[in-house]
């Protein structure tokens, strides 16, 4: 009796059809559509977001940047017809989208003790006016090389 059991018990599983390994794929694939679509949603969200928010910042003489690249001065900002008035020189002035005013430029002042360290220190050591020759600039020290005639 029980060889005949073992018997129909193997029958029976080798009539079930084999291909379960991929059932895993659809749910898999469907998780990562998902995934590409709503992340760059999100961080797009945010980046507008971060964007009205600067906007809604700026008043008359801040200093900004459009995204196309044009430093200017607020003059005046119309949010009904979405324009602002850019002072881009003195004495110049063009209007332009308020969505395209997307930076406010935040200048930071540098320090007084980095200013004078950045600067390299120019000694006159023999009374003419003129600043010492880089050592690079030395003919002295350039080596031809090999000349191929």
């Amino acid at each position: 009796m029980s060889s005949l059991l073992l018997t129909q018990s193997l029958s029976a599983q080798a009539a079930q059809p084999t291909g379960g390994g991929t059932s895993w794929l659809l749910p898999f694939m469907l998780v990562a559509l998902v995934l590409l679509v709503w992340l760059p949603m999100r961080r797009q969200k945010k980046a507008m977001a971060q964007v009205k928010e600067k906007q809604a910042a700026m008043a008359p003489g801040t200093e900004v940047m459009t995204n196309y690249g044009l430093y200017g001065t607020v003059r005046s900002i119309d949010r009904d017809a979405n324009k602002v008035v850019l002072e881009i020189a003195p004495g110049t002035e063009v209007t332009v989208h308020l969505q395209t005013v997307t930076t406010v430029v935040e200048e930071a002042a540098p320090a007084a003790g980095t200013a004078a360290a950045a600067e390299p220190e120019v000694r006159d050591t023999d009374g003419t006016g003129s600043s010492p020759v880089d050592p690079l600039d030395d003919d002295s020290r350039r080596d031809p090389g090999p000349r191929n005639d």
